[in-house]
């Protein structure tokens, strides 16, 4: 893989990765309810995500799940559903000021709240069927068939997994910093009720484009 594939495969992922989307959205809502201790947990889940869906899509497995259209539309559905969920504990979600909502938890509370939040953000991830038809679109574009497609694939892939987590860790740091000034109940309730309506959306589009 030549420097400027390389260079060219970096921008188009980077670019992907800042973009918006239901992951960036759940990294943002956690930073800021849980503090900057925390901000660190959403963005590691993520990149786990990302790297086991890069992982599946390089083996091969994920062109086997986007051939069939029952596993493909049976992945899509289980997103669907997740972020249905999402926007429902986001909806039903306690209205807090930031710097009580650590302090309400004992340390047993907060330790399952970060593996709650770990393994939600990997499985937001894992559920989005998107990730692999990208990756399986994206891959192939800059691979060298003269060179060793291991090398050139776990490059790639740690380039995607890297990135990923610095984008989320800049996202997930900004909102925890910006929280400390200006969280309050008030923005607490709208912060619910928006981050609900925009995960309900993102649910909703998924099924629109399904049928």
């Amino acid at each position: 893989m030549s420097a400027s594939s390389l260079g060219l495969f970096f921008i188009v992922v980077f670019i992907t990765c800042v973009t918006p989307g239901a992951g960036v959205l759940y990294t943002l809502k956690n930073a800021i309810n849980y503090g900057k201790n925390n901000a660190f947990l959403s963005p590691t889940g993520n990149a786990i995500g990302v790297l086991f869906m890069s992982i599946l899509a390089a083996s091969g497995l994920g062109a086997v799940i986007h051939e069939s259209s029952v596993m493909f539309y049976g992945l899509q559905l289980c997103g669907c559903l997740l972020l249905f969920w999402f926007g429902w504990k986001s909806w039903t979600a306690p209205v807090i000021s930031l710097s009580s909502s650590i302090k309400s938890f004992n340390p047993k509370e907060l330790k399952q709240e970060r593996i709650h939040i770990l393994t939600s953000a990997a499985l937001l991830q894992v559920t989005n069927p998107m990730c692999i038809v990208f990756l399986l679109s994206l891959f192939p574009q800059f691979i060298d068939p003269k060179g060793s497609y291991v090398q050139q694939v776990s490059l790639m892939i740690a380039m995607f997994v890297i990135t990923c987590w610095f984008v989320h860790i800049a996202y997930s740091y900004s909102a925890a910093a910006a929280a400390d000034r200006w969280m309050t109940k008030s923005f607490s309730f709208w912060l619910n009720k928006i981050s609900a309506f925009l995960f309900w959306l993102i649910s909703v589009s998924i099924l629109v484009k399904m049928f």
